[in-house]
């Protein structure tokens, strides 16, 4: 799909690496969604799991709908409510075709909708499937970064695939994360007034390592904050920002975000 930028005609195709498709706000629109998504160059994306309801919901949708991926996980939040046998569930499903990563998972001590022990070892023990399938993995961290890398480092595997989602952390933050080889991954964030630290690390860090997604129905990038719920179509408007702060093209942008979004999750 064209889309018209500076007076230059540039050919896009993007993915939106972290949506939460399933989620009721989709619920009688998904198909609608995802056409005007595809209209906006944005043909591909990953519905990520926060539970297992959750889960196994976005892998029902995968299987029935082109370019759609998905991500098994239990989030941070979720972890007081996991369910006993749930990773073994994972197991399973994760034999499909679709399933791209383990995630979102980590810490969360903003909130603390769960006792922090047993975020740490619903964490833990999700890392270790994910090592067991090889898969890349999709971290949440929030104010608990120091425990999360603890976690990480003793888990940590040759060739990891890690990717630190909606990411909020300044320079400093970030080149510990990118010394260890892990992925940033930009939201709408990245657009708003009081994003310095943000969009001091989308500058910082290098395009290889730089993956984008909406996290929708959250986080509506400017200059389209008034809309609810957010949706892929919007991805672009993050992609100019990184593509204006970094002074390259958005053809750039686009290019590397997505080639890298396909060699981090495996994506067909």
């Amino acid at each position: 799909i064209d889309r018209k930028l500076s007076g230059m005609t540039i050919s896009l195709q993007m993915i939106d690496t972290h949506t939460h498709l399933a989620m009721d706000e989709y619920g009688s629109c998904l198909e609608q969604v995802l056409t005007r998504s595809r209209r906006a160059s944005v043909d591909r994306w990953i519905a990520i799991g926060t539970c297992r309801a959750d889960s196994l919901r976005s892998l029902e949708l995968s299987r029935s709908h082109e370019g759609l991926f998905c991500t098994l996980g239990i989030h941070p939040h979720e972890a007081d409510k996991a369910e006993d046998g749930v990773l073994n569930e994972y197991r399973q499903w994760a034999q499909a075709e679709q399933v791209c990563a383990i995630g979102e998972i980590g810490l969360d001590y903003h909130y603390d909708f769960s006792e922090r022990p047993r975020q740490q070892q619903v964490f833990a023990e999700q890392l270790e499937l994910a090592a067991e399938l090889d898969n890349s993995v999709v971290i949440h961290c929030r104010e608990a970064m120091e425990d999360c890398l603890d976690i990480l480092k003793e888990w940590d595997q040759e060739n990891s695939r890690v990717v630190f989602h909606c990411f909020g952390g300044g320079k400093k933050e970030a080149k510990t994360l990118l010394d260890r080889g892990y992925y940033l991954s930009f939201t709408g964030t990245l657009t708003f007034r009081n994003a310095a630290a943000v969009v001091e690390s989308a500058k910082y860090a290098p395009l290889e390592r730089i993956m984008l997604e909406t996290d929708c129905p959250y986080l509506s990038p400017e200059p389209k904050r008034n809309v609810r719920p957010n949706e892929p179509t919007l991805l672009v408007h993050i992609a100019e920002k990184l593509a204006k702060l970094r002074s390259i093209s958005l053809q750039e942008v686009a290019d590397n975000t997505t080639q890298n979004a396909i060699d981090f999750f495996t994506l067909k």
